[in-house]
Order: structure tokens, then C-alpha cells, then sequence
């Protein structure tokens, strides 16, 4: 049995964005928090594009007008909420490549909120969703 789980064992499962939840639970409260929870939950809505994730159109829809909600309620600067706004917008369209584009400008926006590993897991999924949306403005 070495190297195998018996069968009524569970996988072990990789949670994706472990950076980014470390670093809101440890970022002080306000702003400086919500920015990096507003920058995981695009992370997450962008993980859910891959084709293995993806629900049907109705159901895209339903969580991106959760999402916009939420993106209401908390208290970030405008242009982060714009960006977060159109991964939003590109989950709710199935649009993988807008939102590389998205979650790439929101890395540029939220510099000093997010640490090098949380930056690298968000780069990570633009690399996966669009290899070449680094060449398209």
C-alpha cells in the first residue's frame, strides 16, 4: 500500500489561493484588508473560468450579480473596484481572456496591499487563463 490511498481514503486537496487568505487574515483592518479580500475574491471567480470549474451560463450569472453586491458593500479605492468590477463582468461572459486582463491591471493597482507570494498566485492564474495576455495591452 505504499505509495497508494486505499480506496476509502480522500485526496488530499490543494487550496489555490493560500497566499491571498493569508494574507487578508494577517493585513489590518480596513482598507488595507478589503483590498486584498477584494483581490482574492477575483482570483477566485477567475480560478472558476477553467473548463473543469465552469457552471452553466445562468449560474455564471447568478454569482457575478452575487459578486457585483458584495464588491458594493466593502470599501476600496475606484480604480481597484473597476478591475475587480471587470474580472467580474468576464466570469459572468465565460471570457477568460479579459479577465487575465483584468486581474493583470489589479495587480498593478494593489502593489503595496499584496506580498510577493499572493502576487505570484494571482500572476500564476493569468499565465493559466491567457499564456499571452502579457503581450496584449
Amino acid at each position: 500500500m505504499i505509495g497508494r490511498l486505499p480506496p476509502y481514503a480522500l485526496h488530499t486537496l490543494r487550496f489555490r489561493f493560500r497566499a491571498l487568505a493569508t494574507q487578508a487574515g494577517r493585513s489590518s483592518l480596513g482598507g488595507d484588508r478589503e483590498v486584498v479580500l477584494a483581490c482574492f475574491v477575483a482570483a477566485r471567480i477567475g480560478a472558476g473560468l477553467f473548463p473543469e470549474m465552469r457552471a452553466d451560463p445562468a449560474k455564471l450569472q447568478v454569482r457575478a450579480v452575487a459578486a457585483r453586491q458584495w464588491l458594493s458593500s466593502i470599501s476600496v479605492p475606484g480604480q481597484v473596484r473597476q478591475a475587480v468590477g471587470a474580472v467580474i463582468s468576464a466570469s459572468a461572459g465565460a471570457d477568460a481572456v479579459a479577465a487575465a486582463r483584468a486581474l493583470t491591471h489589479l495587480l498593478l493597482l494593489a502593489p503595496a496591499q499584496l506580498d510577493e507570494a499572493s502576487v505570484a498566485e494571482i500572476q500564476e492564474l493569468v499565465d493559466e487563463l491567457a499564456p499571452d495576455v502579457a503581450a496584449v495591452p
